[in-house]
């Protein structure tokens, strides 16, 4: 059975339990209920692999028999104190459940069926899913299977109802001196509670009482959360305080794996995380009682720390960052929903064009769930440039789930951006065209092109820099995403310096740090006596930057208005050194320059210069 049979499989069960649960607490008898089981059957044993030509009316009858008396039978009943009234199974010569009037052993129960290990506590939950508030209220929550209360809060909260799942839990939970282990998922999932709910306060005062809770597994829990409350702050030290408060209470607790390798990432110790890794997922396989499989893949991905395993490991969790990992992994291969206006704007077509519009709305309100979930709701938002782009904006301001996590998801979204442009510009046959800045719809596109090369210059150079000089010399020619700094710098690299002079004479009287690239790219190819014409004006134009690469232990300057910068200023020389410093080094360029008698004053004033890149949206 293969991955998306199985989802099915499971999909296809849930709706019977469900739908079983309704019947049974309408007062259905078990005669009608086997009846009405036989016409439910035949899409789970779709979903099972068995073809409906295969499924005969004796084997439908006989399946439903025994389907029917375990569902029953796992059934709780609110009338019955939530216990089943269970229907006896008949004896082997008794008449069989079906009305067929043949014995049993010659009717249903000749039908191979195995068990479908519906549990009490399943059962117990979709009943209690299916009552109103008023009798919710009204449960004795002591004689309920508190994993039941847990399934039902968790749906609650998944249906956006968190403030109904705290309060049932609460209620469960004013006597947690009475509650056991069975307790711990009910525990996380009422902290889960608080954190959507951005309740800080109640979540602090409920780890408090789990950590003064009789029962072992329960105070574990609290610690762990402790733990993570810690890790989360920055307070290592307190962390590994409340950690091994955890570990002595419950050595064994699979959970501790997880925990310790996360805060050991937290806390930058890699190589430490990898060896308790595999130490721990030793430790978990030879369980001859549980499967661990799952937690052993998570505790290896959370060790590896690469793009590819913290995208894994995202959805399993909760949060922002979880919900749009979600998304995104639901969204359809890129494809062409745009089409050339005017031979030089990209515009996007009215499907695209509609969900844009409602985008910008939410945007604008600043209402950053309705953002997540209408992502997770369009799978054509994928598709949009618009949409992409502030999204991998919107990324920074969300809480990181894993360490790396945010960047990770930032470069898929970016890695999706030029997929989709090299599919559009592909499918529209305009890889030459220029896409002017001055129409607002080209704009997206080229903004991502230049966060894209901002992010991946290191990691993928030869790509990068083609995809620069399509920016700067095709598309945007004006420039207005700033590649040019960039690229220039990446010529010299490369050992393109003429390309880079090319380049650089596009743009006379520029920032001063493509009027410095300028200079190194003189230098590089060999044209010493313009190098030194270039470096005298510009350093006189922009003696901070000249400075900056000569200090031996400069401190960031403070950024007086984020957002502005000022041309040859503080902030703009301190960014060009870290940046360039390398390179003006390893051509050999600052020794000579540092030769060079320069002018002892500037000959023009800086001036003020809005940056190009947008503020964060939310």
């Amino acid at each position: 059975m293969s991955v998306l049979d199985q989802l099915d499989w499971q999909e296809t069960l849930d709706i019977i339990c469900h739908s079983s649960a309704r019947q049974i607490l309408e007062g259905i008898s078990f005669a009608e209920f086997r009846l009405r089981m036989e016409g439910m059957l035949p899409r789970l044993l779709t979903a099972g692999g068995m073809p409906k030509q295969q499924q005969s009316p004796e084997m439908l009858r006989g399946i439903a028999t025994l389907v029917a008396l375990e569902i029953w039978n796992a059934t709780p009943l609110p009338e019955n104190r939530f216990r089943p009234k269970k229907q006896a199974k008949p004896e082997r010569n008794a008449p069989c459940l079906c009305g067929s009037g043949k014995k049993f052993k010659q009717c249903c129960a000749a039908v191979d069926t195995p068990a479908l290990g519906i549990s009490e506590e399943l059962m117990l939950a979709e009943v209690l899913g299916l009552m109103p508030a008023k009798k919710l209220a009204e449960l004795p929550l002591l004689e309920l299977h508190p994993e039941s209360l847990a399934l039902v809060a968790s749906s609650w909260i998944d249906e956006g109802h968190e403030k109904k799942a705290v309060t049932l839990l609460e209620k469960l939970f004013v006597h947690i001196e009475q509650l056991d282990g069975r307790a711990e998922l009910a525990a996380d999932t009422l902290l889960n509670a608080y954190l959507e709910t951005n309740a800080p306060r109640k979540k602090q005062k409920f780890i408090d009482a789990l950590k003064a809770a009789p029962d072992k597994a329960l105070a574990s829990t609290g610690w762990q959360r402790q733990t993570t409350v810690h890790s989360d702050r920055g307070d290592y030290t307190e962390a590994w305080s409340a950690f091994r408060e955890a570990q002595r209470l419950t050595p064994n607790d699979p959970a501790l794996s997880h925990l310790e390798v996360l805060v050991l990432m937290s806390e930058g110790r890699r190589t430490e995380a990898q060896a308790r890794a595999k130490f721990w997922a030793a430790r978990l396989s030879r369980d001859p009682d549980y499967d661990h499989s799952d937690l052993i893949e998570l505790l290896h991905d959370l060790a590896d720390g690469s793009d590819a395993s913290l995208l894994r490991t995202l959805p399993l969790g909760r949060g922002p960052q979880a919900m749009l990992a979600e998304a995104i992994r639901r969204w359809p291969e890129p494809a062409s929903h745009y089409r050339l206006s005017g031979g030089d704007e990209l515009t996007a077509k009215k499907d695209i064009a509609e969900l844009e519009l409602d985008w910008i709305d939410l945007v604008e309100d600043g209402d950053m769930d309705s953002a997540l979930l209408f992502l997770g709701e369009e799978p054509l938002a994928g598709q949009s440039f618009r949409i992409l782009r502030d999204v991998s904006e919107m990324i920074d301001a969300l809480p990181e789930n894993l360490p790396g996590s945010g960047d990770a998801l930032r470069r898929q979204v970016l890695e999706r951006g030029e997929a989709l442009r090299r599919v559009v510009l592909g499918r529209l046959k305009v890889q030459k065209h220029e896409l002017p800045w001055g129409f607002l719809d080209n704009r997206p596109l080229l903004t991502l092109v230049s966060y894209y090369v901002e992010e991946f210059t290191e990691a993928h150079p030869a790509e990068t820099l083609d995809l620069m000089r399509w920016s700067v010399n095709i598309a945007n020619p004006t420039d207005n995403t700033g590649l040019r700094e960039i690229l220039i710098h990446t010529l010299v690299t490369a050992g393109l310096a003429d390309e880079a002079i090319s380049i650089a004479a596009r743009y006379p009287n520029d920032f001063a740090s493509t009027e410095y690239g300028r200079i190194l790219a003189f230098f590089a190819a060999g044209r010493r006596a313009e190098a030194e014409t270039a470096l005298q004006a510009t350093a006189a134009r922009y003696p901070k930057v000249w400075k900056m690469l000569h200090a031996a232990n400069p401190k960031r300057p403070a950024t007086k208005n984020p957002g502005y910068i000022t041309v040859g200023g503080d902030e703009e020389a301190y960014a060009y050194r870290q940046n360039h410093l390398e390179l003006w080094r390893s051509t050999g360029a600052l020794q000579w320059g540092a030769s060079i008698k320069l002018p002892t004053k500037p000959v023009a004033k800086a001036r003020p210069a809005i940056d190009d890149k947008q503020e964060p949206l939310f």
